[in-house]
């Protein structure tokens, strides 16, 4: 049974039987690889309590002419993301990571750039206080990378470009065909969503921008806003479902300021 070691973070874990864990890894080498760590509830030395979300580690695992569960072997803590689990407002936002990365992606298809983006977006949210642009910045590079990269860059019916919009009252956002709609192709359409150019613009440089100058970028508060009213409900529309993390951002989070 081959054995292999890569770096991995781990998006899903759960109990299985008295002493055994299933656990869901993104990895950098495999893509997603679903695992089962025996005995990892008892053993501290093979797995060093390191089995939790988020964690980033060095995985070794035995896989059998991959299919079905690798088998952990153990592993070693590269980054726990400790501050994260003690914050709800990061916990929330980082479940949302996770699950979104999940849901989007298929089991053992490769994609460094997807963990490299989610490495980056634990260890900000580790290390600073979590902001909701944060979510957005997530959103449209996930989409961008797995081939969802909505089209905000002209009409897709007359071709007219931003240049071309500037005096139109207004433009809007198919979920149906992701693109921007200027308001005289609209009226055929449904599931639209007005979308400032202004917005349009950021959604699009950002979906370009480098990595490491991402963190750094800021939304203003009409961006934040229309970008919220779009992009989770897009990749609503391309998942077929609302995200279960979404929803508990929205609940919790809300039910906590109303205090």
């Amino acid at each position: 049974m081959p054995l292999f070691t890569t770096e991995a973070i781990v998006i899903r874990s759960m109990n299985y039987g008295e002493s055994d864990k299933i656990v869901t890894f993104f990895t950098k080498e495999f893509g997603k690889v679903k695992g089962i760590a025996k005995g990892a509830r008892r053993s501290r030395r093979r797995f060093q309590n390191a089995l939790d979300l988020f964690s980033h580690l060095r995985l070794i695992f035995f896989d059998r002419e991959g299919m079905g569960l690798v088998r952990a072997e153990g592993c070693d803590i590269l980054s726990p993301f400790r501050h994260i689990r003690e914050d709800l407002r990061k916990i929330l936002y980082g479940n949302y990571f996770l699950e979104l990365l999940n849901e989007m992606t298929a089991e053992r298809e490769a994609h460094q750039e997807a963990f490299d983006l989610l490495l980056i977006f634990l260890s900000a949210l580790d290390e600073a206080k979590p902001e909701e642009e944060h979510l957005r910045m997530f959103e449209i590079r996930i989409l961008s990378l797995l081939g969802y990269r909505p089209n905000m860059k002209k009409c897709y019916l007359c071709q007219r470009s931003w240049e071309d919009l500037k005096e139109v009252p207004s433009v809007f956002f198919s979920f149906e065909r992701g693109t921007l709609v200027c308001e005289s192709c609209s009226r055929p359409l449904s599931q639209l969503i007005p979308l400032s150019l202004g917005t349009a613009r950021l959604i699009e440089r950002i979906s370009q921008l480098e990595l490491t100058k991402i963190r750094r970028f800021r939304f203003t508060p009409q961006a934040l806003s229309e970008s919220k009213a779009v992009l989770p409900r897009f990749i609503g529309y391309q998942l077929g479902k609302e995200l279960k993390s979404l929803k508990a951002i929205d609940g919790i989070l809300t039910h906590c300021e109303e205090k």
